[in-house]
């Protein structure tokens, strides 16, 4: 075995060549192959066949002698890519965070890395102990010592800025402070983390039970008056203006009745009940609508406006599933989201590249709402998104 450098050829591509081939024929011989390889060399004797014997020592020549620009790309550069992919993947099907994703890819990566650049350096020198020519030096103390602690500071670096990055991340989530109320709407809480108490559940107007509330406009962040109301479905989160007027007209022993959904956007909000709506334009004030439910959804051929979110153009249902296409600008995804109406719970949520999709595997004879959000991803921070679009409604079967 010799060692090499670009003294041996003058030209850096004719050395990388050289690496390049040796790395390929030993990865040719098949992992039995190489297995046997190494095993007969842990056992201090050389492999039988001349071919193969001259591959696994070409091998660990190059491994142990090729010059440190290679060395240094081969380890770092390796270790990056594979480091960013990981964390990409885990961002984009587990929904981490980019920098919670990163730094906890380099924090596994890098130990992981250096234990493999370690292995496969002790597997090269039990190969070349048995060449004819006498091995490369061992690396000094000095520099195992360097590189030990190059590697503990960059893990170490990576674990630090993986605790920072979910303290951040478990920071945006609200800080409440502590109040008596009731056990469903703590669970709920619990659950969705949507905004804060402000005060303990209690009884108020025409003996309704609910607690008041706070929540962060999307976007803004301005604060929002709210109430949450323990209704027959489950804690809903009701404007207050709206839960107002709702115990003025008698509450669920009134006309309107016990609420049924919510909606809330920066253009209207409203709730509807069994027995009418109130509904409150983002400045009038809350009209009672006895009698008539409200919706959100639009036909997918009306108008397209406002034209700061996605505007659903077709969406209809046949064999394949329900089909769904959109217009807006650029945008790097979209976010598609659909659920059985009036089960909002089991709303599900895919990402798409395109400005359609198909939606296989539905629950027949049901009625889907359907909503889409342009997304603009950006490096190491959350995405950022439009409101979703105006419901569509679409019948499967």
């Amino acid at each position: 075995m010799r060692s090499i450098g670009l003294s041996d050829t003058g030209a850096r591509n004719l050395v990388v060549a050289e690496i390049l081939g040796a790395q390929i024929a030993w990865w040719q011989l098949g992992f039995a192959l190489r297995r046997a390889v190494l095993r007969a060399a842990r056992r201090g004797t050389r492999f039988p066949e001349p071919d193969v014997w001259h591959v696994a020592v070409a091998w660990a020549g190059q491994w142990l002698a090729a010059p440190r620009w290679w060395r240094l790309l081969r380890g770092v550069g390796a270790t990056v890519l594979a480091m960013v992919c990981f964390a990409a993947l885990t961002s984009g099907l587990a929904g981490v965070d980019e920098l919670v994703a990163l730094s906890g890819a380099v924090t596994a990566g890098v130990p992981l890395a250096a234990g493999w650049a370690w292995r496969e350096a002790r597997r090269a020198r039990s190969l070349v102990r048995l060449a004819a020519d006498p091995p490369p030096e061992r690396a000094s103390s000095r520099s195992v010592a360097v590189r030990a602690l190059i590697t503990l500071f960059t893990a170490g670096a990576a674990a630090t800025t993986l605790l920072v990055a979910n303290a951040h991340e478990r920071s945006s989530w609200p800080e409440c402070p502590s109040f008596t109320i009731d056990a469903a709407v703590r669970d709920w809480w619990a659950r969705d983390r949507l905004g804060c108490p402000t005060g303990d559940t209690l009884v108020g107007v025409a003996g309704l039970r609910y607690t008041p509330w706070t929540s962060a406009e999307r976007f803004t962040g301005r604060a929002l008056a709210d109430v949450v109301y323990l209704a027959p479905s489950g804690p809903l989160m009701l404007p207050r203006d709206i839960f107002l007027v709702w115990a003025t007209a008698g509450g669920p022993s009134g006309l309107l009745g016990q609420p049924v959904d919510a909606v809330r956007n920066d253009l209207v909000s409203f709730v509807n009940f069994r027995g009418g709506s109130v509904v409150a334009n983002a400045e009038g004030t809350p009209t009672l609508h006895i009698g008539q439910s409200q919706s959100a959804s639009r036909a997918p051929d009306s108008a397209c406006a406002p034209h700061d979110r996605p505007c659903v153009t077709a969406a209809f249902a046949d064999a394949d599933g329900i089909h769904l296409a959109w217009q807006f600008g650029t945008a790097d995804a979209f976010n598609v989201a659909w659920w059985p109406r009036g089960e909002p719970e089991l709303a599900a949520a895919r990402e798409v590249a395109g400005y359609e999709v198909t939606l296989p595997d539905l629950r027949p004879s049901t009625e889907y709402v359907l909503e889409v959000a342009a997304c603009r991803k950006q490096f190491l921070r959350r995405s950022l998104c439009t409101w979703q679009s105006p419901p569509v409604t679409v019948r499967v079967g």
